[in-house]
């Protein structure tokens, strides 16, 4: 469950709280070390958005946003080789602070910022497990990414600054992918439904099933509300949607975990309806 306190401001300037608590039930459904779909029930479509964006372009993660190249010879320009390895995710960092709220005011500092190394010489694949971070615990996610390929005596030679920042600034900063869809709802009008094997073939998501000569709708959650069946039947099977419930789906890049993903947005979104006021 979820608490999202509403502070409100009226406009004879007389502070009034009102309190509007969403007691979200989630019901997880799948999981796995990068990836959660769960049931969220009792909340409104606007929540349910603002939960979506808050995961997917406020929570912050490290990257690295600048590259000081001392020798490249490779077959990419220093702008490519940039891009590469400021897509790199990167895990392990802990207790950064964004550059907007350090004390530096954004100078950079060991709070907002680590500095990271990198020297190969070919022939050789250079690899994301070669950059060289000064904090230790910082390390890419995926440590096999190729970043270019060196040929015999090309080089590259670069000093780098991670730094944070969020998924609305650069799609480096993002840390996963978050998305959802209403939680279906199908009525089967059995009397009308002259040819069950049909619709069977026809749902691309494999939802219906045939028991007996009735149609059944098996796999309800698997509906993406494509309204195949509806059109093929010309209204004999309904499919809407229940109120107020979700299917949410969340994946990480690896930077952080599903749950400190959505923990970290529910936190945030409360700070900015916690500041919001209207007047």
């Amino acid at each position: 469950m979820m608490l999202l306190q509403f502070r409100m401001e009226v406009a004879e300037k007389k502070v009034v709280e009102e309190v509007g608590e969403y007691k979200m039930a989630i019901k997880i459904l799948k999981k796995s070390d990068n990836k959660v779909k769960f049931v969220l029930s009792k909340a409104t479509p606007e929540l349910a958005n603002a939960l979506r964006r808050a995961i997917s372009f406020e929570v912050p993660v490290l990257a690295i946003e600048d590259v000081y190249f001392t020798k490249n010879s490779s077959a990419l320009y220093d702008e490519i080789v940039a891009h590469r390895v400021g897509l790199i995710p990167l895990k392990g960092a802990k207790g950064y602070t964004l550059p907007d709220e350090c004390k530096c005011k954004g100078k950079g500092c060991a709070r907002c910022q680590t500095k990271a190394k990198l020297k190969v010489k070919g022939p050789a694949t250079v690899l994301a497990k070669d950059l060289k971070f000064k904090d230790k615990s910082v390390k890419p996610v995926y440590p096999d990414m190729p970043i270019v390929k060196l040929l015999k005596n090309q080089e590259l030679e670069f000093e780098a600054t991670a730094t944070l920042g969020k998924g609305k600034e650069h799609s480096k900063w993002s840390s996963g992918l978050a998305f959802y869809q209403r939680y279906p709802s199908i009525y089967i009008g059995q009397k009308d439904i002259k040819t069950p094997e049909k619709i069977v073939k026809l749902c691309p998501r494999n939802v219906y099933k045939t028991s007996g000569d009735r149609l059944v709708a098996e796999n309800i959650l698997d509906c993406n509300l494509c309204m195949a069946c509806v059109d093929e039947t010309k209204g004999t099977i309904n499919v809407g949607s229940e109120e107020g419930k979700f299917i949410f789906t969340i994946e990480s890049w690896g930077q952080l975990s599903p749950k400190a993903m959505l923990t970290n947005a529910s936190k945030i979104l409360k700070k900015q309806i916690n500041g919001l006021k209207i007047r």
